[in-house]
């Protein structure tokens, strides 16, 4: 069972301290990485007796794990108060399957009260990183404060480059709220271009490709800088553009060349797998805006 699952199945068994508790130990855990009792009491409001035994509790859960004196948070406590904070807030009701599994993150289907699909994304930044803690439980105090704050700030920048994208074309997903170390996103059909599914036409395919990054560059100001087939949906006759939480804005200083990157990168893949023929200059100069609207046509 994956972190994320243990993380939901926790939401019904802990109690208002222990949630108290675990939210004190956050605060304490992006500075130091772990916390006292003393320091913890004061954080979370609690005395340090009913403190003492919400860690106690939260210890038997694998919610939390000593570090000498002090304690810290695990993975699977920080997803499930990012969970909880959707189900506090009424975006989501139930934790469905996994839809997808990366280096950088998990995608759970997830459902509204009403029954309407959604996906959840959680970010698993460092999960290659730590090896020297994979057969671990917990991590160290210092790697749970670097691993929170890398997870915390790729949710968050995927959802700032989300929310500057949303309208302007139906191949970028629309991101509902964010969490932590979570985005909370539409869900989304197709496969990944990787998978080299049948397309309908693949040049009109790739040129749709370069049209949302052509938006996103010119309308949105937003550079993917990681784009590749390994994050493009498609359906065969549709696509979608994801996985933004390393955009750059258009006043980055080598944001042209990170573009270059990104549109070379698609325009090489569509030659080796569908044998669509397009010249890499041309298409990094429709995608930047410096030639016309039909030159790609």
């Amino acid at each position: 069972m994956s972190t994320s699952e243990r993380a939901a199945r926790a939401l019904k068994s802990l109690h208002d301290e222990e949630w108290k508790t675990l939210s004190g130990l956050e605060e304490a855990s992006s500075g130091h990485g772990t916390s006292d009792l003393g320091r913890l009491s004061r954080m979370s409001r609690l005395p340090r007796e009913r403190v003492a035994f919400a860690l106690s509790q939260l210890e038997r859960r694998d919610m939390v794990a000593r570090r000498g004196s002090g304690y810290a948070l695990t993975k699977e406590a920080v997803e499930a108060m990012a969970i909880r904070d959707y189900v506090r807030r009424d975006l989501i009701f139930a934790l469905g399957a996994a839809i997808a599994k990366g280096k950088e993150s998990d995608v759970y289907e997830v459902l509204t009260e009403e029954g309407t699909p959604l996906a959840l994304k959680f970010y698993k930044l460092g999960r290659t990183s730590f090896t020297r803690v994979r057969k671990k439980r917990f991590l160290e105090g210092a790697e749970m404060r670097s691993w929170m704050t890398a997870n915390y700030e790729a949710a968050r920048r995927e959802y700032t480059a989300l929310k500057k994208l949303e309208g302007l074309s139906p191949a970028f997903p629309r991101a509902i709220a964010h969490s932590r170390s979570t985005v909370l996103l539409e869900e989304l059909g197709g496969v990944r271009l990787s998978q080299r599914p049948p397309l309908v036409s693949p040049r009109e395919l790739e040129l749709a490709v370069l049209e949302s990054v052509r938006i996103a560059f010119l309308k949105a100001h937003l550079v993917n800088a990681d784009l590749s087939e390994y994050n493009i949906l498609t359906t065969g006759d549709s696509v979608w553009l994801i996985d933004w939480p390393q955009a750059v804005g258009t006043d980055h200083p080598n944001c042209m060349d990170l573009l270059a990157h990104d549109v070379k990168t698609v325009v090489n893949f569509f030659r080796r797998a569908y044998g669509v023929e397009l010249d890499a200059g041309a298409a990094v100069a429709y995608a930047s805006g410096e030639a016309g609207d039909s030159l790609l046509l």
